[in-house]
């Protein structure tokens, strides 16, 4: 059985729809005003709202924003209940995210159509969420038991070689078999601040303080953090000799400093590992109007053009080159970070010439 919420504060008209509905076997709960609606909303999770626009106190306006904003509604279906059908109006509704309208005086067919109409798309969207769902748990599954399962075996399996036979062995063998455990660690520990980077984004969606927060910040020493970030990773995997930096530009980005090295590094990172050593690796920086631009080029391996639009988390491309240690989470971090500060990133690549990726970041005016 369905559960609908009606939020209307004409008793007449409240007490006709919970009449009308309760008739066609729906659980019906019903708020005369918009604040009522909302703790309801939250205690009942109904599958469908429907709602006035003209209240006193708080109009459905403000209801569906603040609705929208909390996870547990964020997706119901919601329609207004209106007598006002302006453009302007339906526009503003649409913009807040309902999903539908239903004209004040209505007729039962048109109340039920429009409720039927919703719910029918409402399961469409559930069923295709959960095949998505399990695709994505297909997706990830391997990826992460491997690269996970990896470097924890070496921990356990060198570790515990330590715990039960150092009294047989020699100083440098012990010292081998920790810089073992060290490196495993390492990897492991790249691997989970990864995924951890990777939710972290996903969950600032719902978390709008905190993202209007990340938004007011400012990266101030640009070319500090860029070549500060770009020297780090070429040193950490052995391309430092192959790295040429031409970053000039020192304006302030409108982007906090943690999350500019993240792109750095992420793009820089798959430029490194992906072309061979001793080939040229650049970062370009410039200016184009109120925008930061970082150019990341490489002769490596490149990628066609249906990989690059099937980039999302845990899709792994040319798998066959470097025994794919990653979790193909970095273009999709890349990504995330930009959409969240305004920025764009194109990919121009070609499989065996090479890739050169732009990052445009707004700068301060």
């Amino acid at each position: 059985m369905y559960k609908i919420l009606v939020i209307e504060d004409t008793a007449d008209v409240r007490e006709n729809i919970v009449e009308i509905l309760q008739s066609e076997n729906y659980e019906v709960f019903m708020a005369e005003n918009g604040k009522i609606g909302i703790d309801l909303a939250q205690k009942t999770q109904p599958d469908l709202i429907l709602c006035d626009i003209m209240m006193p106190e708080m109009d459905g306006y403000e209801v569906l924003e603040l609705l929208r904003k909390r996870v547990s509604t964020s997706t119901t279906p919601f329609i207004f209940l209106t007598a006002k059908n302006t453009r302007e109006d339906l526009r503003r509704g649409m913009a807040l995210g309902a999903d539908d309208y239903i004209s004040k005086p209505f007729t039962i067919d048109e109340l039920l159509g429009g409720i039927q109409t919703r719910l029918a798309k409402a399961v469409e969207f559930k069923v295709k969420s959960e095949e998505k769902l399990r695709e994505l748990t297909k997706t990830m599954g391997q990826p992460i038991t491997d690269v996970f399962g990896e470097p924890l075996k070496a921990i356990i399996g060198f570790s515990k070689m330590i715990m039960t036979e150092y009294s047989a062995m020699e100083k440098p063998e012990i010292a081998e078999f920790m810089s073992l455990i060290y490196n495993a660690g390492v990897k492991l520990n790249k691997s989970v601040h990864k995924t951890m980077m990777y939710y972290h984004l996903e969950s600032l969606m719902y978390k709008t303080d905190d993202l209007d927060k990340l938004k007011n910040e400012y990266c101030y020493n640009f070319k500090e953090v860029v070549d500060s970030a770009a020297k780090s990773l070429a040193m950490n995997v052995g391309r430092s000799e192959d790295l040429l930096l031409l970053t000039d530009t020192d304006v302030p980005a409108k982007i906090p400093s943690q999350f500019l090295r993240s792109i750095i590094e992420e793009v820089l990172e798959n430029a490194c590992i992906y072309s061979p050593r001793g080939s040229r690796v650049k970062l370009v920086t410039g200016l184009d109007k109120n925008n930061v631009v970082l150019t990341i080029s490489d002769e490596g391996i490149g990628m066609s053009q249906s990989n690059i639009e099937k980039i999302g988390a845990y899709t792994q491309f040319n798998k066959e080159f470097n025994r794919q240690d990653g979790l193909g989470l970095g273009l999709i971090i890349v990504k995330r970070i930009l959409d969240i500060f305004g920025g764009q990133m194109t990919i121009n690549s070609n499989p065996g010439v090479g890739s050169v990726i732009k990052l445009i970041i707004p700068a301060k005016n």
